[in-house]
């Protein structure tokens, strides 16, 4: 998943969650790059995110660059 950024924190019940972010150049009417939060994702603990759950975050991607501007709050 090339530029993109997955942000880890472990929590309680030994869970692992995941905010997987883009860096965003292109915004129209924004001075900075923007952060932006995708999607999150949680997990038990030492398991893996399926292909599926990967892909639905990349949709998720493609869904957000597709309107410029952007959809922002």
């Amino acid at each position: 998943m090339t530029g993109w950024f997955e942000v880890r924190k472990g929590g309680p019940g030994r869970r692992h969650y995941r905010l997987f972010c883009l860096l965003d150049y292109e915004a129209e009417g924004q001075d900075k790059p923007l952060l932006v939060v995708i999607d999150g994702r949680d997990k038990p603990f030492r398991t893996e995110l399926s292909q599926a759950d990967y892909a639905a975050v990349r949709a998720l991607g493609e869904e957000y660059r597709k309107r410029n501007p952007r959809s922002i709050s």
